[in-house]
């Protein structure tokens, strides 16, 4: 099987995207030191509300900040920012890159609001616009994927708001020391009888996932789920949250057993939710098996919130990648971004 094969896991991926998930631990522990030493120009206590502008996987910071510490933070995909933006609110740009049109369209808008900005970045055009306006830059390490620097991106971010006193009861080093241990598991050396996110990944070969989080709770990893299945593994997949799929989707598995010969159902839980939404989980669990609708659920690791959270990204973060060497395809690449990114320049 190539996932128990390292030889051919080396060939489809060269660019190393199971390098950077395996050792996603040591980057997240390098991601807290910058934090640490970073001295911004104001404090982070005087805000009560945030706004993160950024793209793809720049911008899934924003989601997990917005359920990981404690105060509102609106996560923002797009060239203006939210119309409810207040002058006194912080904004945080991020770009990889630092050349993402969008991120730094929104933070020219929130320097014409008078807001007060942080930015973080690999370096670009946004690190010169941070000179030139004297605006505080976080910079982090080049060379991977944007999808592969989430701890680099977030972990600054939480170090600085645990600094604050906003990071709610975070243990940054017991987190780390969590994710280490999911590694030992999770990584490209264990085979796949004794590696979960493989097994699923098998599970999932040659199927078009459709993944189920809830509101309030699981979104942020619903998503993530989708999108690493789109830019690693190079195939469709979709998302959802209860309660809201019961008021439209559900119906949609009435004629389930004819057209979902190639789909596959995802339920996450990490014992989190809501109760009336733990209920709903379980009915549709039933519904799923009385339509003849394949599914699977996936535990978040054991832990507090941060580590239930980050630990369930990860764990699809593996599973994206896996799939994607089950599909024989590279992880790395995002041809079809690219070529849409030229066209979009080309036509100015």
């Amino acid at each position: 099987m190539v996932l128990d094969d390292k030889r051919r896991m080396g060939k489809l991926d060269p660019e190393g995207m199971i390098e950077d998930l395996d050792t996603f631990p040591s980057q997240c522990e390098e991601a807290v030191s910058i934090g640490r030493e970073k001295e911004l120009p104001f404090d982070f206590e005087r805000f009560d509300r945030v706004v993160v502008t950024g793209m793809g996987g720049s911008g899934i910071v924003g989601d997990l900040l917005s359920r990981l510490v404690d105060l509102p933070v609106d996560s923002n995909r797009g060239y203006c920012l939210p119309k409810g933006t207040r002058s006194d609110d912080l904004l945080i740009a991020i770009s990889y890159s630092g050349n993402t049109e969008e991120t730094l369209s929104a933070l020219r808008d929130g320097l014409r609001r008078g807001m007060r900005v942080v930015c973080l970045s690999t370096g670009g055009k946004m690190e010169d616009f941070c000179r030139r306006e004297s605006v505080p830059l976080v910079k982090f390490p080049t060379g991977h994927q944007p999808r592969a620097s989430t701890g680099y991106m977030l972990f600054p971010l939480l170090k600085i708001f645990d600094r604050a006193g906003l990071a709610g009861t975070v243990d940054l080093s017991g987190l780390i020391e969590k994710i280490s241990d999911l590694a030992k598991t999770w990584n490209s050396g264990v085979e796949t009888k004794d590696n979960p996110p493989k097994r699923l990944a098998r599970e999932f070969e040659g199927k078009i996932p459709i993944i189920y989080g809830t509101k309030g709770n699981t979104k942020v990893v619903a998503y993530r789920w989708k999108t690493q299945i789109n830019e690693n593994a190079k195939q469709p997949a979709f998302w959802n949250l209860f309660p809201e799929l019961n008021h439209n989707e559900t119906v949609g598995y009435e004629l389930g057993s004819e057209l979902m010969e190639k789909g596959k159902v995802i339920v996450l839980k990490n014992g989190m939710e809501l109760e009336r939404n733990r209920l709903r989980m379980e009915i549709m669990e039933e519904l799923f098996s009385d339509e003849g609708i394949e599914y699977s659920v996936v535990k978040a690791p054991e832990g507090d919130k941060f580590a239930r959270i980050i630990g369930q990204i990860y764990f699809g973060d593996y599973f994206s990648t896996y799939l994607a060497l089950l599909n024989r395809v590279d992880p790395s690449p995002v041809r079809l971004i690219e070529s849409f990114k030229s066209r979009l320049k080309e036509a100015g």
